[in-house]
This record gives C-alpha cells, sequence and structure tokens, in this order.
C-alpha cells in the first residue's frame, strides 16, 4: 500500500504537469476572427486535400510511432481522416440502399415517359398542322385551277352563282 504513494512519482507527475502549464502559458493567445462560413471554407478544403497518398502516409506515420505522446502532434490529420471516411461510407450506404435505387429508377422511368409523352404530343401536333396546311393548300389548289380553266369546272358549280348582283 505504501508502493502506490511513493513520493517520488508524485513529485516527477506535479514537475510534469508544471511544465506543460508553463509551456502552455508562454505561448502567445491570438484569436481567430474568422467566420464560421470562413472556418467551414478552410475545413472542407483540408478535406478535400486528403486524397489516398496522404491517407497512407498518414497510417504509415501512426504505425511508426511508439509512444502515445507523439500521437498528439497527428490528432488533427486523424480526426479530418475520420470526418472523410464517415462521409464516404454515409454516401456509400445512402447509394447503396434499396430505397435509393427505387427512387432513382423511378426518376429514370419518368424523365423517359415525359419525353416520350412530349414526343407523341409533338408528332400529333405535328401532323395535325401538315393536314391542316394540306387541306388549305387543296383548297385553294382547286379553286385557283376552277377559276382559271374551263375543263376544271365543277358540274354544280352552275347553280352556284359567285358573282355579286348589279341593281
Amino acid at each position: 500500500m505504501a508502493g502506490r504513494f511513493d513520493s517520488t512519482n508524485i513529485a516527477n507527475t506535479m514537475s510534469k504537469i508544471s511544465e506543460q502549464t508553463q509551456s502552455s502559458l508562454t505561448a502567445p493567445i491570438i484569436p481567430d476572427k474568422r467566420s464560421r462560413a470562413e472556418f467551414r471554407e478552410d475545413f472542407e478544403k483540408e478535406l478535400s486535400a486528403l486524397d489516398k497518398d496522404a491517407l497512407v502516409s498518414l497510417k504509415e506515420k501512426v504505425i511508426s510511432i511508439h509512444d502515445a505522446e507523439e500521437l498528439y502532434p497527428l490528432k488533427e490529420d486523424l480526426e479530418n481522416s475520420l470526418v472523410k471516411l464517415l462521409r464516404f461510407y454515409d454516401e456509400f450506404e445512402n447509394l447503396n440502399s434499396e430505397e435509393s435505387r427505387k427512387v432513382a429508377l423511378k426518376e429514370k422511368e419518368l424523365k423517359l415517359e415525359g419525353r416520350h409523352d412530349w414526343a407523341e404530343k409533338f408528332r400529333l401536333f405535328f401532323f395535325r398542322m401538315l393536314a391542316s396546311l394540306l387541306l388549305v393548300v387543296t383548297l385553294f389548289t382547286i379553286g385557283y385551277l376552277e377559276h382559271k380553266y374551263d375543263w376544271a369546272r365543277l358540274p354544280m358549280s352552275k347553280y352556284l352563282n359567285t358573282s355579286a348582283k348589279l341593281p
């Protein structure tokens, strides 16, 4: 029981704590006056800078560390790596879920059906316009031919008098 309260261990611990507080007190504290949007932009830039090579080199650094205190400088890089990994995992789960596949398939079907519907409407409109134009052109052609040539007079046209009556 006396071994637990060894005064040398307590003294060593106290000296380490005092060294840490002195070193933290000597560093000047400069307030960061950036906005949340700027913090967010910087964080997103850091995450986008993490690629496979950066993650592999970080893994190698962590593997080569033998003391727990050497991990502290890599803490921020490890946190960013884990955030990026979690985002990829969530995105993978979202893309891989059955419901999202069903929704994507339904969206594609609706787009295809909409395109087909518009094509059908355009085709119907085009042929109706073509038929109307053909009817008008045919009527004008028949009228022109009947007016210009005697052989083109219709047999019942003698009963229709198109000339104005004189008083």
